[in-house]
């Protein structure tokens, strides 16, 4: 049931600020008895100057006189009430009533517009909260890269300074190694003391073999870097292959065996393009040879006469036309059917010249599809040819035997439907 506004007390109080202004803050303590109630935080709604608890069959509202802050304020729900304690926007204003006083006919109005005010506020405080979440994720992305290239900073400058006493050790040694020792350099000394015994050799001559022990005691020169090499382009040719694999003298003879067995194959069931002769090579040729294989019922050898014409050339359309005689006489109805679509493709564009052979594609795809169990399909294949060659009694007599089959399919079908 309902409750009345009029149970519900209020009072306004004030308390100091917790900021360095003397000023007090107001708030507004409105208590609503609500004896028993079962209420959660989500039945309770509080916008800046409307309030509303609502939980089946319970409903209370109360438009406010003045606006409060209502992220600051807060509602505790008690065992037998509700306590709202009220921020209001402006503390120097004194409430003289709690309650705006609102007509009836205006309360759904103003609800309305309260309402879009509230949205409207919780839309930019969302928007606020995602500007502010993009700008602390950005920090620290700036964060994450100083942290980033002061390590990077901190790695350079250890392998700087790695570097440098590496440098330091080789001169070191290097100037160990190229420091002359006094027990050779006292030698000369003692060989003067012996001149008395060995001949004096000439002043040109000592000169020279100062300047030559001088020579030697020197570091050797590094020797001049060699000369820059040419650029140029290497052409790589390659035999051509048969075999997409590359070849290795190992594999060598098993693929000429499987050469030889792949043409002794091609010559079993017909035509091997290398064993026809030049006045052979002819598309027209091939198909009489291979009209003659089908009328001696030889279909194998008919398929490899036509396929040879084919390889030859692709627009001659009697070629698949009749190939596909010789896959549906051998019970290759998927061929037969691959074959009448080619053919149809190339008795473009439809004139009466070859009307004939697209009623013969027609039929004979629609027999294969039949066969390949698609009997729809086949069945407006056959309504094609046979409204091609309306004269034709064979065509008429497939259709009607098609539409038997169909109807007899549907009543089976629905009879175990019905038995279901």
């Amino acid at each position: 049931m309902p409750l009345i506004p009029k149970n519900y007390t209020w009072q306004q109080r004030s308390f100091p600020s917790t900021g360095t202004s003397s000023q007090s803050v107001v708030s507004i303590v409105l208590r609503v008895p609500f004896p028993a109630n079962r209420f959660q935080p989500d039945d309770i709604f509080t916008m800046e100057q409307f309030l509303k608890i609502s939980h089946p069959p319970h409903y209370w509202e109360l438009f406010l006189a003045h606006p409060i802050d209502a992220d600051a304020s807060h509602c505790s729900i008690l065992e037998n009430e509700v306590v709202f304690e009220l921020v209001k926007q402006d503390p120097t204003v004194c409430w003289d009533t709690v309650e705006l006083d609102v007509p009836r006919a205006e309360r759904a109005t103003l609800k309305q517009q309260y309402e879009e005010q509230h949205r409207k506020r919780l839309e930019q405080q969302s928007k606020q909260r995602a500007i502010e979440k993009d700008r602390k994720k950005k920090d620290e992305i700036h964060r994450q890269i100083e942290r980033e290239r002061a390590d990077r900073s901190a790695i350079d400058n250890l392998l700087e300074e790695s570097k440098q006493r590496e440098l330091k050790r080789m001169e070191l040694a290097m100037v160990k190694q190229y420091r002359p020792d006094p027990a050779k350099a006292s030698a000369p000394s003692a060989g003067k003391s012996l001149s008395n015994i060995q001949p004096t050799p000439p002043k040109g001559a000592g000169a020279t073999g100062t300047q030559h022990s001088d020579q030697q005691q020197e570091p050797p020169r590094p020797s001049s870097p060699p000369a820059i090499r040419r650029s140029g382009t290497l052409e790589v040719t390659f035999s051509e292959r048969t075999f997409v694999t590359p070849k290795r003298e190992s594999m060598e003879q098993a693929e000429q065996e499987w050469t030889l067995k792949q043409a002794a194959a091609r010559r079993a069931v017909g035509f091997a393009d290398d064993d026809l002769r030049p006045d052979e090579r002819n598309p027209e040729w091939l198909k009489q040879r291979g009209d003659t294989f089908f009328q001696q019922r030889n279909f194998l050898a008919a398929i490899s006469a036509y396929s040879a014409g084919i390889r030859l050339t692709k627009d001659y359309y009697a070629l698949f036309l009749n190939r596909s005689a010789a896959h549906l006489a051998l019970e290759n109805y998927q061929r037969c059917a691959e074959d009448c679509s080619t053919a149809l493709e190339l008795l473009q564009p439809p004139v009466e010249a070859n009307r004939r052979a697209r009623v013969a594609c027609l039929a004979r795809r629609a027999a294969a599809l039949v066969k390949l169990g698609f009997l729809q399909q086949g069945y407006e294949e056959m309504i094609a040819a046979s409204r091609l060659d309306p004269d034709e009694a064979s065509l008429r007599l497939e259709v009607d035997r098609l539409r038997r089959c169909i109807e007899e399919e549907r009543e089976n079908r629905s009879e175990s439907e019905s038995d279901e």
